[in-house]
């Protein structure tokens, strides 16, 4: 295993035991990894890519919460 699969699978981990309104704060440093990993020829997990996309999502989301109507 890489040293950055080995950072994914801490991600993950964290991502997954963060409370469901906070794991949105973890998609920058999640696109970073998964970037960092494309770049150096590494496999990135559609569960991983799913994810991230999830995360964008909801902090997009979670901008419009914000504003007024």
């Amino acid at each position: 295993m890489t040293t950055l699969s080995t950072e994914l699978n801490r991600l993950h981990d964290r991502i997954v035991a963060a409370r469901p309104e906070t794991r949105h704060e973890f998609q920058p440093a999640l696109a970073d990894l998964i970037e960092r990993m494309e770049v150096a020829g590494e496999h990135v997990p559609a569960e991983i890519r799913n994810l991230s996309e999830d995360l964008l999502n909801d902090k997009i989301e979670r901008q419009f919460d914000n504003m007024p109507v």
